[in-house]
């Protein structure tokens, strides 16, 4: 999900028990309430998504050789080829570009040419930049000369004095496990014109993506730093070999100058995209859109946040979805356009560009389906809403603020699963991919596992995934695609109606 969106306030409301006519005020229980038996036409779809598929699917997103799925890094690429070689094996036609599963979103790249770059300092010091630094992030000036200052930041509650003048100064830190996850944001406050982390072994730079429509500007500096690097900046700016020990700051008073080679090169982000035909010759033009984000944070200040719940949870959904309804005999009168969404985690953008060019058109669409976090139970850390009180919760956004026959046929496919909705998060209910489609008088609903304490943290990962709350998922989302796909034409949203006017 969108950084943006945990900032805002929750409002909570009543929480929606099985049916489409019971409201609860508070929860009732944790656990999954006992499910119909799903239609026999649907059946074999739906007794194939499973949690062991589930898993399958997920320990590949999430694992290593993705490295986070950052988006315009090799690692979100090679997750997006792996997406359509599933597809072309389960035999869902192309629906990208050129008869591809692509949707190529155009950026440009920045690449550090660390062989040129360098570090100057005090009295004639000079390191080579090759496997001593590395770039995550990087000025246009290719420039930055500030004083030096160390920072070490230890502990979950880690924070740095509210005085401290960090503006336009290089920082080198020092972050142990339990603070390394929000140093770099901590530090950013303080806008300082670097800022370095000291890692383990040698640093390695990523590509900066500069994005079609988005402003470019100077940014500060940002990337990594070796040990032994570290120890020869300390030693030229006079410093105590020891400063990373304690946590704290040290002020040396001393400038360095950050040289930056770097070249730039066109370059793209792909949406995955891929098509199921309607059943019915003379409504299968018409269409429903089911999607999930790929991307994640990919490798920041030199570590991977594998993003696992974010959003491989849901990428493995839509993909179960996808599977199943392939295999299923019966295939909905309308067809179902599967997406799979790029660039989610800066700013909606892979969305955004396929609702700003469609590949088919809008106005056939009659509605659109998010997942955005379906792989673990929400723990707020607050009494009555921790893991464990929410085994069989799952907030429905969005569902609502439509034609409301889009929520009751989702109510209804949920009698097949048995999840206890909550109706209580449209505070962020234009925080994910669906948003963009709503803005073009799409009716949507947005399917959202809540909060927990290792979103955006490297420890989002495989192994504290809850599978069966995927799997559910999946299958609410299988019955609710063919109801939806079956059902006429949905009422445009408020928002179509107040830009026709």
């Amino acid at each position: 999900m969108h950084l943006k969106s945990l900032f805002q306030s929750r409002i909570f409301g009543a929480l929606f028990v099985l049916g489409t006519l019971c409201f609860l005020s508070s929860h009732v229980s944790a656990q999954y309430a006992p499910p119909k038996t799903p239609p026999e036409d649907l059946k074999t779809g739906f007794d194939s998504i499973t949690e062991e598929q589930a898993k399958s699917f997920l320990s590949v997103l999430a694992g290593p050789q993705f490295e986070g799925r950052g988006t315009g890094q090799v690692g979100y690429i090679k997750a997006a080829h792996w997406v359509a070689g599933k597809l072309a094996e389960y035999g869902l036609e192309p629906a990208g570009n050129g008869e591809t599963y692509f949707q190529t979103m155009p950026l440009t790249r920045r690449i550090a040419l660390m062989d040129k770059c360098k570090v100057l300092g005090p009295d004639g010091f000079e390191l080579p930049g090759k496997n001593n630094i590395g770039f995550d992030r990087m000025t246009e000036t290719g420039e930055v000369t500030g004083e030096v200052v160390f920072l070490t930041l230890q502990g979950k509650n880690s924070r740095l004095p509210e005085d401290l003048n960090l503006r336009e100064k290089i920082v080198i830190y020092s972050a142990d496990k339990e603070s390394a996850g929000r140093a770099p944001f901590l530090i950013a406050r303080k806008r300082p014109a670097a800022s370095m982390r000291i890692i383990d072994g040698t640093p390695v730079s990523i590509s900066q993506n500069l994005f079609p429509g988005r402003r470019r500007r100077a940014t500060s500096v940002s990337g990594t730093i070796s040990k032994d690097a570290a120890s020869k900046i300390t030693a030229a700016v006079g410093a105590e070999a020891d400063w990373s020990e304690n946590a704290g700051v040290v002020e040396t008073g001393k400038e360095l100058t950050l040289t930056i080679a770097m070249r730039e090169e066109k370059a793209g982000a792909p949406n995955v995209i891929a098509w199921l035909e309607g059943s019915d010759p003379e409504l299968k033009d018409e269409y429903v859109v089911i999607g999930a984000h790929l991307d994640h944070l990919g490798i920041r200040n030199g570590k991977v946040y594998p993003g696992a719940d974010d959003n491989g949870s849901g990428s493995t959904a839509v993909l179960s979805i996808a599977r199943a309804m392939a295999m299923n005999p019966v295939k909905p009168k309308r067809s179902v356009l599967f997406m799979w969404f790029t660039a989610e985690e800066v700013g909606l953008l892979g969305s955004r560009y396929y609702t700003d060019n469609p590949i088919h058109p809008l106005d056939k669409m009659t509605c659109m389906l998010n997942i955005d976090m379906v792989g673990r139970n929400e723990d707020t850390g607050q009494e009555g809403d921790l893991d464990a009180d929410n085994e069989g919760h799952i907030h429905l956004v969005g569902s609502q603020r439509g034609d409301e026959k889009l929520h009751e046929l989702i109510l209804a496919a949920n009698e097949h699963v048995g999840f206890e909705f909550e109706l209580d998060m449209e505070s962020v209910w234009n925080r994910s991919d669906q948003i963009n489609f709503y803005n073009q008088g799409v009716p949507v609903a947005f399917m959202f596992g809540g909060m927990h304490p290792d979103y955006h943290q490297p420890s989002d990962q495989a192994a504290n995934i809850n599978f069966k709350k995927i799997a559910s998922a999946a299958k609410l989302y299988y019955l609710a695609l063919h109801g939806v796909a079956n059902h006429g034409r949905f009422a445009p949203n408020s928002e179509k109606e107040k830009k026709s006017k």
